[in-house]
């Protein structure tokens, strides 16, 4: 991803994700609490909130939780979150077709994740994410990529740095 092998347009998504690190000090804070996000069970321990800008998954050690447990039950049993998409607001101009998303260092993890409340009557669990990024990386999916081939020059990007994120969620579990 050197910069003499960037296309212009490529080249131009990277000075805005550049700008708009500086700008908000290389930190990503989201408050994602003004609308629930609805956490489907895919299968015993795992819960996943797929939507377009969005996709984070909740991972716990215990198959036995249930709309009735308790938050302690909750936090004892959490084993780790993944955060696949999360949006980047104030990221303006980038062309529609782009996926841009930060990326952890680590598929999953646990550090830095506190369960603050959960409402059985609501199944509403409310959850704080502090945890480092270490790039944000954009793509244009492609209709039928060739296996083991790199992406075609101009349809991904990479911009690295050291980002700190903060994100707070309410996440509405489905059993």
């Amino acid at each position: 991803m050197a910069g003499e092998q960037d296309t212009q347009e490529v080249a131009a998504i990277k000075t805005q994700i550049e700008s708009w690190l500086k700008t908000n000090n290389n930190t990503l804070k989201l408050d994602l609490t003004n609308n629930t996000l609805d956490f489907k069970k895919i299968c015993d321990t795992l819960f996943t909130s797929d939507q377009a800008t969005i996709r984070i998954t909740l991972g716990f050690k215990d198959d036995n939780l249930t709309k009735n447990s308790s938050l302690d039950q909750f936090r004892s049993n959490f084993n780790f979150v993944a955060l696949d998409r999360l949006p980047i607001p104030g990221l303006d101009g980038v062309p529609s077709q782009w996926n841009i998303y930060p990326q952890t260092p680590m598929s999953s993890f646990s550090e830095g994740v506190t369960l603050e409340h959960y409402d059985p009557n609501t199944q509403i669990l409310q959850i704080h994410i502090q945890t480092n990024f270490f790039a944000i990386y954009g793509s244009v999916p492609q209709e039928h990529p060739m296996m083991d081939a790199a992406a075609p020059n101009g349809t991904y990007l990479q911009v690295r740095r050291d980002i700190k994120g903060d994100i707070k969620l309410n996440a509405k579990l489905n059993f």
